[in-house]
């Protein structure tokens, strides 16, 4: 959304050393650090912090009728804390949709924030009309998003503000044209989690600002955030952390040159109250204001993003890319923090973003109203997954529209007529060609892909199923067999057998004008599912009705793997996918397995978000490229690429579900499809 299209809005912790540390220990060493700090000041020391919190009145697990006390509880507090201090600056970030609904709530709050805004006491940070996951939803929805935040911080505050907070740190690169489009000039985001997949990054850069670029070349500012830092603010909030220790440990960011921290940058409601816990919490807003006093009278500097930004001392040294293959979107670096929460779980995560990708494309092809991009936008939001109450669900499914069903047979794509056919049978193999295409698929497995040619690709096989000795001898004894198929299904339920579609099958083979389908119901534990691949010119398309299995158990849920076979493409690889904007494009390196799981963060360790429906794999001059009717089933790619030796795994995958904190079952399983074509790198 450019400022043409903006105008047409209406203005409508570490833990406490032991006291049985032995002397020259490491935790003997950082508890005298701690103490030869406590005569210190931060002015000494060149030390600025930043208190950032973030209102969202639209949280998932608070309830509509709880939402005056949160104002009452967290927000006015707040505002209290700068009105009776002079010396005190802050920092406040809430969406537009926020802000709206403190002002119904408590009509005199947004005065007092202005008047505040005004003096010069607080800055406030933009984070768009809703909280959304940018990385999941497509550019055009991000555009709108920051564009009518804009338009809402300008009719109530009279200002547009100029740094934002990049929502729950889901970050990816190509989110930044829509945040410069809507005229901020930097950024708040995590360093934790980004500096994870970058060792080449130095420490010192967390306290300054950096420069990063946009897929399409324009630049923006980051200021960081770190997570330790806030979660000793909390722990010292609450209570579980003294006072005096915790000012000893900020005090020890000092060094030798001018540094910037932000002692917190988290969510308001936080403190004396618990969303979505009967837990009434007490005291926390005056423990606060004794840690403000308590850093002030040390020395320390309140200040804001802005005078950061203003600060020639905090100017960037450094032009930082934060996304990688292994980490496509980097995230609050917290445990229960994985992007499948938004994508695939909750109440029904998978369905509600299919029917808002079906609503952006409407939206795309004939036009809409403002309002109406706004409407998407909010049903896009962060708070209508996870952790939804299920009354607030239950009002939300009532009021989505009916699902309308497409047919099995249906297609996205134009095609033309088949030129050439082959049809071949060899004992458990069956093998398709077409002008384009020829396919052989083992009837033994469930018609799991044996090799796929894509001649725009090259002559050879390009993907297919690995042979496993080889992978034994090079001493993978972690992989499974179902690792080394493509076109398969696996689905994992803790504490149960493994469940595939790796059967034998006696298939229905039906030639027709424009493709030839091959189907079957392939046995599994779970019943039948009915599985079909269809053979076109010049693509091959995988067809799943999970469906037929009824709802979705607390599961893990993989499909489509395609394995890119030995020898196929060059040694250095590629994966192009938009994550929220543009296409960006990321190196295969190093090592990394997206569907392994993590301890702290589910079943799958990362993602793709893959807003557009599209992903491709390529070597810089050939490859495959896989898409997928996000309208019916809003999966996401995970991809693999490991190297043992001279052996390598390359694998895509997709996911209909995963094991995270936020997933529930009853949810139905959705169909899904997806179509592999050739690829040839243009750039």
């Amino acid at each position: 959304m450019g400022p043409a299209l903006i105008e047409r809005i209406p203005a409508c912790l570490e833990r406490r050393p032991s006291a049985s540390a032995a002397p020259g220990s490491g935790k003997d060493f950082a508890r005298k650090v701690e103490e030869g700090l406590s005569m210190a000041t931060a002015t000494a020391l060149g030390l600025e912090g930043t208190l950032l919190f973030h209102l969202n009145l639209n949280h998932g697990s608070i309830e509509v009728a709880g939402r005056g006390a949160v104002v009452t509880r967290c927000y006015r507090p707040l505002l209290e804390l700068a009105e009776a201090r002079p010396w005190l600056r802050l920092a406040i970030a809430a969406s537009g949709h926020t802000l709206e609904r403190i002002a119904r709530a408590d009509p005199a709050w947004i005065p007092r924030l202005c008047a505040l805004l005004e003096a010069g006491r607080v800055e406030f940070i933009g984070t768009g009309d809703t909280l959304l996951i940018g990385p999941l939803v497509p550019a055009a929805v991000n555009r709108w998003n920051q564009g009518l935040g804009r338009a809402t911080y300008l009719r109530l505050l009279a200002r547009a503000p100029r740094i934002a907070l990049v929502n729950a740190f889901a970050w990816s690169q190509g989110l930044l044209d829509a945040y410069l489009e809507a005229g901020y000039e930097a950024l708040i985001m995590e360093w934790n989690d980004p500096r994870r997949t970058h060792p080449e990054w130095q420490e010192e850069w967390r306290h300054r600002t950096a420069w990063t670029q946009s897929p399409s070349g324009r630049r923006i500012r980051i200021l960081w955030t770190e997570a330790n830092l806030q979660q000793g603010f909390q722990h010292a909030a609450t209570g579980e952390l003294e006072s005096a220790r915790y000012v000893d440990r900020v005090l020890a960011r000092g060094g030798s040159r001018a540094r910037h921290a932000f002692l917190y940058a988290g969510e308001a409601e936080l403190f004396d109250h618990r969303p979505g816990s009967a837990e009434v919490a007490q005291g926390e807003w005056p423990r606060i204001v004794a840690l403000c006093e308590a850093l002030h009278e040390r020395g320390l500097e309140f200040t804001t993003p802005q005078h950061v930004l203003a600060d020639a001392r905090f100017e960037p040294t450094a032009t930082l890319e934060l996304s990688t293959a292994s980490n496509p979107i980097p995230l609050a670096h917290e445990p229960r923090c994985s992007v499948t929460r938004w994508a695939l779980s909750g109440w029904e995560d998978v369905g509600l973003n299919a029917r808002c990708f079906a609503r952006a494309k409407e939206l795309q092809r004939v036009g809409g109203s403002p309002h109406d991009w706004q409407l998407l936008c909010r049903a896009w939001g962060a708070d209508l997954r996870a952790h939804l109450t299920e009354k607030r669900w239950r009002r939300l499914a009532q009021s989505l529209p009916a699902v309308h069903a497409s047919k099995p047979s249906a297609t996205a794509f134009l095609e033309g007529p088949l030129r050439s056919r082959r049809v071949e049978w060899a004992g458990s193999r069956l093998a398709v060609g077409t002008d384009g295409v020829r396919a052989v698929l083992n009837l033994r497995r469930g018609l799991a892909l044996d090799s796929l040619v894509l001649r725009h690709a090259g002559p050879e096989p390009l993907l297919g199923t690995l042979q496993q000795e080889p992978f034994d001898d090079a001493g993978w004894e972690g992989l499974a067999a179902h690792d080394l198929f493509s076109g398969h299904t696996v689905l994992e339920v803790p504490g149960a057998a493994r469940v595939t579609d790796l059967a034998p099958v006696e298939p229905e083979v039906e030639e027709l004008a424009h493709c030839v389908s091959v189907r079957a119901r392939v046995p599994t534990a779970r019943g039948p599912l009915p599985k079909e691949v269809r053979v076109y010119a010049h693509r091959l398309e995988l067809c799943y009705g999970f469906s037929a299995w009824g709802k979705r158990p607390r599961a893990s849920l993989r499909t489509g793997a395609l394995t890119l076979l030995d020898g196929a493409l060059g040694d250095e690889l590629w994966v192009s996918c938009a994550n929220g904007g543009p296409r960006e494009r990321m190196r295969l390196a190093p090592d990394f397995d997206h569907a392994r799981g993590d301890p702290q963060r589910g079943s799958a360790c990362a993602a793709f978000g893959a807003s557009d429906g599209w992903i491709a794999i390529d070597d810089g001059r050939i490859g495959f490229e896989v898409s997928w009717p996000q309208e019916e089933a809003a999966a996401l790619p995970l991809v693999t690429c490991l190297h043992l030796g001279e052996r390598r795994l390359v694998r895509l995958q997709f996911t209909l579900a995963e094991l995270d904190e936020a997933c529930r079952p009853g949810a139905p399983l959705h169909d899904f499809r997806l179509s592999v074509r050739p690829y040839r790198n243009r750039r």
